[in-house]
């Protein structure tokens, strides 16, 4: 119902107006038809009803019981008689609002009659209320009203009943009970009318939709007839057409093959004999599609003649020896009956049946099996059974065996070719002969065919052998038969074919060196196509089936493949994709024949890389000319490739000199820049330098007066000199960082202690490792060749920079840590490692350390020459330096230093106790607790350059020389 409801509701609505009119009239006549049966029924109720009288009155001691009952039977009496009026009427009512209004007249004449009893027997109390009910529910079951009139007649009796009571005095308690009754069956009547309707409507819908689709079918029957009937006809035709010329063709090549010319000339004589074998093959599908044709259409009747079984199944089995040979299989066949036992049947059909089920075990047979045929006779049926040991079917394969046109590998790839008719007719011939035939196969084992044929009685008289197989040419559809088995694809198992072949002595030139790869499973073919690219002056690489072409194509790289559509173990399409996803194979072009005359499969060719199309049948022309252009193109690209490295190559060493010339103007920009800062920090030492240190004497003479300032202004006044003392140290190392950077002198070095360099940093860090572990790790023989004062300048500025950014760093709560190590890489060069567990450095700022004046740090705190200073001594000392640095979490300098050379290992201690540290004698130490000297460490870096800053005297001296 709910099916048929949504069914309903999705009508559209001007079908859904048709099919209300449509059920309207159909309802109508129905519903005429069941005022008639109503009219009779309820006569026959209401006049049985007076039974009902006699035993309800029975024991009532009503004095006037006789008259109540006499009155009650001329009553239902008066109500038959009003009902057979009006079923009288209805047969003759034509007009459908008279038909309505008889429909009705039913219940109000049984209504009435009800009503007026109820008077009669007690007003609204009176158990005839029931009566009412009754009336309702028949209503609803045989009248097929409308809702609409299902509620009208609801109205008229509860109204009438309501109408008696009154009449009568009845009060309302007394008639509750039996109102209540009323409604609820008028409210089950109503809404039983209305799903009862919409029920019908929705079966009429479903009716009508089944006999809409009962006619199409019928009609899409009628058209499927005639088209299968122009199918026969064109098929018959097409046959018939065909095999004349074809028959034509045959015959002359046939006497072809007798020439001395062609049996002389060893390329004809292949040449000719492949036309013949294709023909062969053609004429048997030709004839094959005849026999279906014939049998579908009646017109093959079964033609029995008398032969002997043995001779039958022996020719057979000689002729179709040689096939099987061809392929590496053993062919055996026996009959279990007398050579001379003769039988009466069609043996032209049966030729058919035995050749088609030999082939088809020879084709899915592999090399080394064998095929088995063996005939016998069994009381009055002919047996016979063909058994192979080849790839067998699977169970739903051998359900669908004997469909025509199936094949159980439908794929491009599939190994064996055909168009599927061979077992369907095979059964349509056994059928013919009213036989059976039966498949038993497991798959993976083999498969074993067994026919049964009834044998016909032999006629009284001789049998005659009809015009028509007198017919010269049956020897040669004989022929084709066998012959055009199994075509000329590759048979047996396979040999090993020459790779390459080379040109043909005397061949077109232009194309000479081009190796061209051909993928055909098809002999024939493979041949004719070696054969024109070999003329062409092509290397021609042979391969049988996909799976070779595309092994063949990573081992040589032709030139050009040329690849069937439809190949065993993988098709075109997909040796195609694999080409072009490897890298040695991805450009050359390919070459597709197909006999696909569609559209999807060029659009899945042209998908998966296809250059070009070559669609069978072609011309010899068609052949070279798409063959000659697709080596042109590749040839072309081969130059251009060359060209275009040619020009890569070209443009690196271009970008290589440019940037040669900016690396060099950026060295003279630079070496200019250093130039003039040279020169001018020239006068910055001598200018600022000075007058830094007579401040600087100055302050400290004020420091030793602070006692001789008041109490209350000592605090401030002490606060107020350290300041001045740190601006102070603070313009001191900026110009003595610009002096050192702007240096061009060349130190000079000697072979060095590297764990006293890193010493003398400790000492000269001392108060900036405060709070910091600073852990060394630099054996005591490692030694290096430089300048101590500048090493220790380069380590100075490094463990500075980390011991600053490890100020207020804690990173998951581990303590500020620097370590120094060092490590011999080789008999050349040795690495000073400096690491620390600080925030480390910005990828992006890595590459800009090194520059001169790049910081991070705010104004005031640092010029950002440190880094850029050890980069050049590190220089000039031929080693190097890198930073690496993971965020978050620690940095890494990695300093690279040549080793020294040395003569005797024995006295290499002595060696290194007489490298020892010098130092600048106007450089010693005079600083209290964390106080530095008055020019710091980078002072010592004046050693050896030949200029000497001008110092004041020592402030200790003056303050000596000013209290005597």
């Amino acid at each position: 119902m709910s099916g048929a409801t949504e069914r309903e509701k999705g009508t559209p609505t001007e079908e859904r107006g048709l099919l209300e009119a449509r059920f309207e009239e159909q309802e109508r006549e129905l519903r005429l038809q069941n005022y008639r049966r109503g009219s009779i029924i309820a006569a026959g109720a209401i006049f049985l009803g007076a039974l009902m009288d006699v035993v309800a009155f029975r024991n009532s001691t009503d004095p006037d019981l006789e008259g109540v009952v006499t009155r009650l039977f001329i009553l239902r009496l008066g109500c038959v008689m009003g009902l057979i009026f009006v079923g009288l009427l209805l047969r003759h009512a034509r007009s459908r609002a008279g038909q309505r209004i008889l429909g009705h007249m039913i219940a109000v004449l049984c209504m009435v009659t009800i009503q007026w009893m109820l008077v009669e027997t007690g007003g609204g109390e009176s158990p005839y209320y029931a009566g009412l009910n009754l009336v309702m529910v028949g209503a609803v079951l045989l009248l097929r009203w409308s809702c609409s009139d299902g509620v009208i007649n609801s109205l008229l009796c509860i109204g009438g009943y309501l109408g008696v009571a009154f009449w009568t005095g009845t009060s309302m308690e007394n008639i509750s009970i039996a109102l209540f009754f009323l409604f609820v069956t008028a409210a089950f009547a109503c809404l039983g009318l209305f799903f009862y309707n919409r029920l019908r409507f929705a079966e009429f819908c479903l009716r009508e939709e089944v006999v809409t689709q009962q006619r199409e079918l019928a009609e899409n029957h009628r058209k499927l007839q005639e088209l299968d009937e122009t199918k026969t006809r064109f098929f018959a035709n097409i046959s018939h057409e065909l095999r004349t010329p074809l028959t034509l063709i045959l015959a002359p090549i046939e006497k072809m093959l007798t020439l001395n010319a062609v049996r002389n000339d060893v390329q004809l004589g292949e040449m000719v004999r492949g036309l013949e074998e294709n023909g062969m093959r053609l004429l048997r599908l030709i004839n094959d599609l005849l026999d279906l044709v014939r049998l579908d259409s009646g017109e093959m009747p079964v033609r029995p003649e008398l032969f002997k079984p043995f001779t039958f199944i022996d020719g057979l089995g000689r002729n179709l020896q040689p096939v099987a040979e061809r392929k590496g299989i053993k062919l055996q066949w026996q009959a279990t009956c007398s050579k001379e036992e003769e039988v009466y049947l069609d043996r032209d059909c049966l030729e058919k049946v035995v050749l088609n089920l030999v082939v088809n075990a020879i084709k899915f047979t592999p090399a080394r099996g064998e095929v088995c045929l063996t005939v016998g006779i069994n009381g009055g049926t002919l047996s016979l059974e063909v058994t192979d040991n080849g790839v067998g079917m699977r169970e739903d394969q051998v359900n669908s065996a004997f469909e025509r046109f199936w094949q159980a590998d439908t794929s491009a790839a599939k190994k064996h070719r055909g168009v599927g008719i061979g077992l369907a007719l095979v059964k349509s011939l056994i059928e013919s002969m009213e036989g059976t035939v039966e498949i038993h196969s497991e798959y993976g084992k083999g498969t074993t065919f067994m026919i049964s044929v009834p044998l016909l009685l032999r006629p009284p008289t001789p049998v005659t052998i009809s015009e028509d197989e007198e017919d010269p040419l049956t020897e040669l559809h004989g022929r084709a038969r066998i012959e055009g088995a199994l075509g000329n694809k590759e048979t047996g198992s396979p040999s090993p074919l020459d790779p390459v072949a080379r040109p043909r002595a005397g061949a077109d030139s232009s194309a000479r060196q081009e190796l061209v790869l051909i993928a055909e499973d098809e002999r024939g073919l493979r041949d004719f196509l070696k054969g024109e690219m070999e003329e062409m002056g092509c290397g021609v690489i042979e391969a049988r089936d996909g799976l070779e072409a595309w092994e063949l194509a990573r081992q040589f790289q032709p030139q050009l493949v040329i690849l069937d559509y439809m190949m065993p173990e993988m098709d075109g399409i997909t040796v195609t994709h694999r080409l072009r996803q490897n890298d040695l194979t991805s450009q050359v072009p390919i070459l597709l024949v197909t006999a696909a005359a569609d559209e999807a499969p060029r659009i899945h060719a042209l998908e998966a890389g296809v250059t070009d199309f070559l669609t069978k049948p072609f011309t010899t022309a068609e052949l070279r000319l798409r063959i000659r252009n697709l080596l042109d193109r590749q040839k072309h690209q081969r130059e251009l490739g060359i060209i275009n490295q040619e020009l890569r190559v070209a443009v690196e060493e271009r970008d290589v000199a440019l940037n040669e010339i900016k690396e060099n103007e950026a060295r003279l920009l630079q070496a200019e820049t250093l130039s003039s800062l040279g020169r001018m920090s020239a006068g910055i030492v001598h200018e600022v330098n000075n007058p830094m240190n007579y401040v600087k004497t100055a302050l400290h003479a004020l420091r030793m007066h602070s006692d001789d300032v008041a109490e209350q202004e000592r605090a401030d006044f002490e606060e107020t000199i350290a300041d001045a003392e740190e601006g102070v140290n603070r313009v001191i190392r900026i110009v003595s960082d610009l002096r050192s950077f702007t240096k061009g002198e060349v130190a000079m070095k000697e072979e060095l202690v590297l764990r006293d360099i890193v010493e003398n940093a400790r000492r000269f860090l001392s108060g900036d490792l405060a709070g910091i572990q600073f852990e060394v790790d630099v054996p005591g023989g490692h030694r290096v060749s430089g300048n101590a004062n500048q090493l220790c300048q380069v380590l100075v500025n490094i463990v500075q920079n980390s011991a600053q950014a490890l100020e207020g760093w804690a990173e998951q709560g581990e303590r500020p840590r620097v370590e120094v190590s060092s490590e011999i890489l080789d008999e050349d060069t040795i690495c000073i490692r400096v690491r620390d567990n600080g925030p480390g450095i910005e990828s992006g700022d890595l590459d800009h350390i090194f520059a001169p004046f790049f910081t991070k740090r705010d104004v005031g705190e640092g010029m950002g020459l440190g880094l850029s200073i050890c980069h050049r001594i590190l220089e000039s000392h031929d080693g190097r330096i890198e930073a690496e640095s993971e965020p978050g979490h620690c940095t890494q300098f990695s300093i690279f230093l040549p080793r020294p050379c040395y003569g005797d290992p024995e006295n290499e201690e002595a060696h290194y106790v007489g490298a020892v540290y010098q130092s600048d004698p106007y450089d010693s130490e005079r600083k209290g607790p964390g106080e530095e000297s008055v020019d710091g460490p980078d002072q010592n870096l004046e050693e050896g350059s030949g200029v000497q800053p001008e110092l004041c005297p020592d402030p200790i001296q003056l303050e000596e020389a000013s209290k005597k």
